[in-house]
């Protein structure tokens, strides 16, 4: 059911060359926009020209959810450069980065643990981070997942970015597919937005919104 004065959303995503969304985010997005019954954008930080976006109200500002797992560059500099721009057209309320949600911190850890049932690890492949704050997080992300993070450039698996077979499984910090999931082999290049877990997670989290 639609809800009253639902806010409308603007998902901020990292998009593929040239401002291509992945199929599994524009799903979500037509998803978000049918139940809550306000609009839903999506905004690729690799696109030429920000969307059209619709106005927020006082009852109903407009959402920034940053959809990036980590907190490097695109957080810290691009997302608040968007919330800047987005408070010049009316009412914002920014939110936190995904990755740093407790609910999606919780699916990893249970993902995780069903990854450890196959023995070693498991690992969490991530793009390669820089300063205290990514090594904080990083910290933070093995105490509450119980993972392993493991560095992996977007064009792993070559031998000399990361070698692979890992010894033991492992999961891709990557929302959609990207270079990163391209170069894994199957089932381990399976981005997460492609895990009912997750889906489910984020999609619950996100209709719960005002």
């Amino acid at each position: 059911m639609a809800r009253i004065l639902a806010s409308p959303l603007l998902l901020v995503v990292h998009g593929r060359a040239g401002g291509v969304i992945p199929a599994e985010l524009l799903d979500l997005a037509h998803e978000l926009e049918v139940e809550r019954g306000a609009p839903v954008r999506l905004e690729a930080l690799t696109a030429a020209e920000p969307p059209a976006l619709p106005a927020g109200s006082a009852l109903a500002p407009l959402l920034l959810v940053p959809l990036f797992l980590l907190p490097g560059s695109h957080v810290r500099r691009d997302v608040p450069q968007i919330a800047a721009r987005c408070r010049r057209r009316g009412p914002l309320r920014r939110l936190p980065f995904l990755g740093s949600w407790p609910s999606w911190q919780g699916a990893l850890a249970d993902e995780l643990a069903s990854l450890k049932a196959q023995g070693g690890g498991p690992w969490l492949l991530h793009h390669p981070l820089e300063g205290p704050l990514g090594a904080a997080f990083l910290a933070h992300l093995e105490a509450v997942t119980g993972g392993r993070c493991r560095a992996t450039p977007y064009s792993a698996p070559n031998a000399e970015d990361a070698p692979l077979p890992l010894p033991g499984p492992a999961l891709p910090l990557a929302l959609a597919a990207n270079r990163l999931t391209d170069a894994l082999p199957s089932p381990l290049g399976v981005p997460l937005l492609q895990r009912p877990r997750f889906r489910a997670v984020l999609l619950e989290a996100l209709m719960a919104l005002p």
